[in-house]
């Protein structure tokens, strides 16, 4: 297989894997009063932890000053809650609040849910073909994440 193969097929994998996960998006909507937007960047700061925003900022692409007024949007409604870092005053740090922790989790739980009924309809051995298929692309990926940082 060339790489043309490869870069062709993961551009295609990506298309696929986007219409699905674009399947499941209201379901941000449905949870909460936020945006889709909020509602992600919520949970991806509940898996993550604690973390300062500029590092934050770069794992998911985002300026900082685009993440800033989603964090304070997220911090007026109390889902998130800012710190300063004691050794360094112009680094920031932000982590869920309870409230953040509980509102992640019911959201992580419909969006489950909702990803386990799109593959319900697969035969079994479907699903169990993908699942072994996606653990051998999810290694191969890590990999290739680690050759490229």
């Amino acid at each position: 297989m060339t790489h043309t193969e490869v870069t062709t097929l993961m551009a295609e994998n990506m298309r696929l894997m986007g219409h699905l996960a674009n399947r499941l998006q209201p379901l941000f909507e449905e949870t909460s009063k936020n945006t889709r937007q909020q509602m992600f960047i919520l949970v991806r700061l509940y898996l993550t932890g604690k973390i300062k925003l500029k590092d934050f900022a770069f794992i998911e692409v985002m300026s900082t000053a685009n993440l800033c007024s989603v964090f304070k949007k997220l911090e007026q409604d109390k889902l998130v809650v800012r710190s300063t870092d004691p050794n360094d005053h112009r680094d920031t740090w932000y982590e869920v609040t309870k409230a953040g922790k509980n509102l992640a989790e019911k959201i992580i739980d419909k969006y489950m849910s909702a990803l386990e009924s799109l593959c319900r309809v697969l035969p079994e051995q479907d699903q169990n073909t993908l699942t072994e298929t996606i653990k051998t692309a999810n290694g191969i990926l890590k990999k290739m994440e680690k050759l490229n940082a």
